[in-house]
C-alpha cells in the first residue's frame, strides 16, 4: 500500500485554509466539504499516483480539490508526499 506523507508546510497550509473558511462563513460546513474532498482526492492518488500531469522537472504534480484548491505532490515507489495545499484564489506571497 502506498503511504501518504504530508510536509509540515502542507499541513500548515491546509490548516490555514480550513480555519479561514470556518471564520469567514461562521460555520464549519464548507471546511468539512474541503476536508472530505481532499481525502477523496488523496484516495484517488493512492490508487493512481500519476493521476495528475507532471508540471516541473522535479516531478511535481498538481491535482485540483473542488474548484479552488490545489494539492501539489510528488510520488515515489511506495509513497506520495503532499508538498503543498493551496487556495488558488489567494496570492502565493500571503502564506
Amino acid at each position: 500500500m502506498i503511504k501518504i506523507e504530508w510536509t509540515k508546510k502542507a499541513l500548515r497550509e491546509f490548516d490555514l485554509v480550513y480555519n479561514f473558511w470556518i471564520d469567514h462563513n461562521k460555520s464549519n460546513r464548507y471546511s468539512e466539504k474541503i476536508l472530505d474532498e481532499t481525502l477523496r482526492k488523496i484516495n484517488v492518488l493512492r490508487d493512481n499516483p500519476k493521476a495528475a500531469k507532471e508540471y516541473t522537472v522535479l516531478g511535481l504534480r498538481r491535482i485540483m480539490v473542488l474548484e479552488n484548491f490545489s494539492i501539489t505532490y510528488k510520488s515515489g515507489k511506495n509513497k506520495i508526499q503532499i508538498i503543498s495545499f493551496f487556495d488558488n484564489r489567494r496570492n502565493q506571497n500571503e502564506i
